[in-house]
């Protein structure tokens, strides 16, 4: 079958990795899978893409994780992330995915609260006990030229980074439960070069800004904003620019998608912040992913759903009406 290497074991092998993944993604010149995923693919992770290789060293398979937190309550919660998914066309039917698929998931599992991954095959990943659930709304009025400052994120001075950061902090991440950025992730994030960062200024200082398009994989979509307006009014004002995504209808839509699928991490872990995430409305009994099922207590009653139900009643779509929680929500620079 071959042999799973981290590729920071094998350097030598990035080139062949990269071809791989944009075959199979079926990237186009000059989009760059290595730019608009830099987060995943930065040599900074490469502890964290597995591939799988013959006896000659060809690269069969590659899977990347990359680590991040979610931060409830003042815990922060590490969750995995999975993207870059791809194998060998020619080698497809022989086992290869799954053997690597389980390596990671084996590899991380005891680390992670959850994982997340993005795809459209949901027969195939319900096999390893990820579950289709969360809920994205697309809005749009049209499409006319931004007023905006178009530019990019890397390019911007210190202090014009630190306001973008700072409404990142005061609006988006206020709105929806997402992913913690330190330091180290703004600067992972400034490595996507193929997002257009728009501003609006008022007085010299950044008022507003949105991200929008990044290369092949988002093109035209705006899936990060920030304002010291009202978020819904000035969803209302950018959707003359593209298609803004959103994880609870913050404006009337229509158009629902699912968005992630998600998997249970360390069993212990994923209760506390499940417990942690509901403010002890819902608390868990206990979880047993072998059966699919989880027991959970609510008031005086001990209940079980089936997993993909729970998960969907969490977090959407068809949440439980008697809990309030943040929408999850990840900012299409962080998914990957």
């Amino acid at each position: 079958m071959g042999n799973i290497f981290p590729l920071s074991e094998k350097p030598s092998c990035f080139e062949a990795t990269i071809k791989l993944i944009e075959k199979s993604f079926q990237y186009k010149k000059p989009n760059s899978f290595a730019i608009d995923f830099a987060p995943l693919i930065d040599k900074s992770n490469h502890h964290n893409c597995f591939i799988l290789l013959d006896e000659n060293e060809n690269v069969l398979a590659h899977i990347g994780v990359k680590d991040r937190f979610l931060s409830v309550n003042n815990k922060r919660y590490p969750i995995t992330l999975i993207g870059g998914i791809a194998v060998d066309e020619a080698r497809r039917g022989e086992g290869i995915f799954q053997t690597l698929f389980m390596d990671v998931l084996a590899e991380k599992r005891s680390d992670t609260t959850l994982f997340l991954l993005w795809s459209d095959l949901e027969k195939l990943y319900n096999k390893f006990g990820f579950f289709l659930c969360g809920t994205q709304f697309e809005y749009s009025t049209g499409i006319t030229d931004s007023p905006y400052i178009k530019t990019k994120y890397s390019t911007l001075n210190d202090d014009e980074q630190k306001q973008v950061r700072t409404l990142y902090l005061e609006s988006f991440s206020k709105i929806f439960l997402t992913t913690t950025r330190d330091e180290k992730d703004w600067s992972d994030l400034a490595k996507v070069t193929s997002a257009d960062l728009f501003l609006q200024k008022h007085n010299g200082k950044v008022e507003s800004y949105y991200f929008q398009n990044k290369g092949q994989d988002l093109p035209g979509i705006i899936y990060e904003y920030g304002s010291k307006k009202e978020i819904p009014a000035f969803i209302q004002e950018i959707s003359q620019y593209g298609k803004v995504w959103m994880a609870r209808e913050l404006v009337p839509s229509e158009n629902l998608q699912y968005q992630f699928f998600m998997s249970p991490g360390d069993l212990r872990l994923f209760s506390e912040f499940i417990l942690n995430l509901t403010n002890q409305q819902f608390a868990i009994r206990n979880i047993n992913i072998m059966k699919q099922e989880v027991y959970f207590d609510y008031g005086d009653e001990t209940l079980s759903l089936e997993t993909s139900d729970f998960l969907r009643g969490v977090f959407g779509p068809g949440a439980f009406e008697e809990i309030e929680i943040p929408t999850l929500f990840l900012s299409g620079l962080d998914s990957i």
